[in-house]
């Protein structure tokens, strides 16, 4: 989509013809309302993995369900009629997503006045899965330890799952509308708070979406400390993750120093930045912070030694046969429901869907930086510990090879923003794509939507469980490592 393209009709027809085509991917569907208060729904689809392309359909009235077309349209779909009140007919599934029992009827937060919404009640109606020796067993929405909540209701026999329905955003935080009316320039903050361990992709998505829109460069140093960022901060989520997926087994001793590995790349960051996980250096325009020769040097010295530590760490964790049992075969996600599903990131190349931002879309210091996605075909709990493993060392050549590189200038192109445009920017975060699209009329915030991995991929988790059994699951959930808060948002 060109930076400050109007809004332009487009018909639904035309629109599932081109989501019918076997080339084309669903990215994103989301709603917005132009200067005239006219609804609109906008379709974002990847076609043949080379070209980003934004669809606008207006919507006076209700619209057909693409769900049909590409099952990846059914969360969209919902939340789009809780957000903006669009009815979106023939939807095999019209119950509320976003909302839980104390949000009223018809209150649609991104097309009217919310300030004072009364509570209501109800009753939200999970599917029943009946026969003989069929139980339920519900976990959450309250959780032991300090993750986020999320409800998981599984219909089982014995041990054995039979299906799993989930019910998420206990923590949505109403984030696109907080946007709203925002001046470009201050958003980045927003932008942070939408998933904690991922905040630097999600700054840096914003501030290209922004720049996007402006048509304006960043400098060629500050594009360079953003893929250090971006990758760094993708080594600790893959140290970590699986880290987790051993402490998941009880495989302690290796969970362990994966934390204490993962820690050491958070205390460089703060030497080098100023800040563990990289919040407030992205800004439209650039980066806030420059990184001296001396850090440069320091920083690529802690990688090396963390990447081949790591290494010979992950190759011990991979040849243990109790761990190999737990992860070998448990939670399949076939090829062609990662397809079907659109899921996106290391869940998806770990499915065998050829899928990386950075390489079909390269953006940044990427554009400079040939790129092979890492993927592996079985879809098991064992093949997603593999792409993040085998990823972990991708990003070490990656980041050593920018801090050896890394081209002197400046790393801040200040902008003063007071146009009407429109733009985007994906980004491959630690969990997949990640894209914004923002809307701006004089320079202030009208649209910001959020496109999160993690969004993309809770739909496809239930389908990983039939077969498994409940004490798997932990492990399969750890093993898509989604955020509810990046879900949520």
């Amino acid at each position: 989509m060109t930076p400050g393209t109007p809004f332009s009709a487009t018909d639904t027809a035309e629109v599932f013809g081109i989501l019918s085509t076997q080339s084309t991917r669903l990215v994103s569907i989301f709603g917005s309302i132009d200067e005239a208060g006219n609804p609109w729904v906008h379709y974002l689809v990847d076609v043949a993995s080379h070209e980003y392309r934004v669809l606008h359909v207006p919507a006076a009235g209700a619209i057909p369900s693409a769900t049909f077309i590409t099952p990846a349209a059914a969360w969209y779909e919902r939340e789009l009629h809780d957000q903006f009140g669009v009815t979106v007919d023939g939807h095999p599934d019209p119950r509320p997503l976003v909302f839980h029992e104390n949000w009223p009827k018809g209150v649609h937060p991104m097309a009217q006045d919310v300030s004072g919404v009364p509570f209501a009640s109800g009753e939200y109606q999970f599917l029943k899965i009946d026969g003989v020796g069929v139980c339920e067993v519900p976990v959450g929405p309250v959780h032991a330890g300090i993750i986020e909540p999320g409800h998981f209701r599984f219909s089982v026999v014995g041990d054995t799952i039979l299906h799993l329905e989930l019910r998420h955003f206990y923590t949505h935080k109403g984030t696109e509308k907080l946007f709203q009316g925002k001046p470009a320039s201050n958003g980045t903050m927003i932008a942070e708070s939408v998933s904690g361990d991922n905040c630097f992709a999600h700054a840096v998505a914003y501030c290209q979406a922004v720049e996007a829109a402006c048509d304006t460069s960043v400098p060629v140093r500050a594009q360079g400390i953003r893929l250090i960022g971006l990758e760094l901060e993708r080594m600790m989520a893959h140290i970590g993750d699986v880290g987790a997926l051993c402490g998941d087994v009880g495989f302690m001793v290796p969970a362990a120093r994966a934390a204490q590995l993962k820690e050491e790349l958070l205390r460089m960051s703060a030497k080098v930045v100023g800040t563990r996980y990289w919040r407030g250096i992205s800004a439209p325009g650039g980066v806030t912070r420059d990184i001296s020769t001396s850090d440069q040097s320091l920083l690529r010295q802690t990688i090396a030694s963390v990447a081949r530590e790591f290494a010979e760490l992950a190759q011990m964790i991979l040849e243990t046969p109790s761990v190999q049992n737990r992860f070998e075969s448990t939670g399949e996600l076939k090829p062609l429901v990662a397809r079907d599903f659109a899921v996106v990131g290391p869940v998806a190349r770990a499915s065998g869907v050829h899928l990386d931002v950075r390489h079909d879309h390269p953006y940044g210091a990427y554009r400079n930086r040939p790129f092979v996605p890492v993927t592996y075909h079985y879809g098991d709990v064992l093949s997603r510990a593999r792409v993040r493993i085998d990823e972990t060392h991708a990003s070490a050549v990656l980041l050593d090879q920018a801090l050896g590189e890394l081209p002197s200038g400046e790393v801040l192109h200040k902008m003063s923003v007071t146009t009407d445009a429109q733009g985007f920017s994906a980004v491959e975060s630690p969990r997949g794509e990640l894209l914004y699209w923002i809307e701006l009329r004089g320079g202030k915030i009208a649209r910001c939507h959020i496109k999160s991995p993690s969004f993309q991929n809770w739909p496809a988790l239930p389908l990983t469980m039939p077969g498994n059994i409940i004490a798997d699951f932990p492990l399969i959930n750890k093993s898509f490592n989604l955020s509810y808060s990046g879900c949520d948002r």
